[in-house]
């Protein structure tokens, strides 16, 4: 059976529809990690929130500024493929310690006014993307060498 493009193009709406479908989460399903979707916070709270992510901000800057500067002269002076990789992975540890030092100024503020604490995201082994297994261009077997 032979498909035109349009007729392939229109097969393919409903099966992002059914794909989009699968991923709809209830708020019974969401709330069972025992962590609320939404948090009502009072004025004073959500200043006080805002006071401590501002201060933050402010105080890190100089943080994420030379991490980015260490990882751009890391690149430049990478020769290989592999020193290229460690300067990538130096840079998203650093980038990682500053996010986790965040979650824990964060939390202590909200631990103060009786909050839950934010859980941490950084889940060991487990990272977004394919990892070391991105690949510019085919890959070549031996014989196409």
């Amino acid at each position: 059976m032979n498909f035109s493009i349009r007729s392939k193009a229109l097969w393919l709406i409903p099966c992002f529809a059914l794909a989009g479908s699968a991923f709809v989460v209830s708020d019974a399903e969401a709330n069972k990690g025992g962590q609320s979707l939404v948090v009502k916070l009072s004025e004073a709270q959500q200043q006080k929130l805002f006071e401590t992510r501002k201060e933050w901000e402010l105080s890190s800057a100089d943080n994420r500024i030379a991490i980015i500067n260490d990882s751009q002269s890391c690149i430049d002076a990478a020769q290989t493929p592999e020193a290229f990789r460690n300067c990538k992975q130096k840079g998203r540890q650093s980038h990682r310690v500053l996010k986790e030092q965040r979650r824990k100024k964060i939390n202590t503020t909200l631990k103060s006014m009786g909050l839950e604490p934010m859980q941490s995201n950084l889940k060991h082994g487990n990272r977004k993307g394919r990892g070391n297994n991105q690949r510019i261009g085919p890959k070549l077997r031996p014989n196409q060498v």
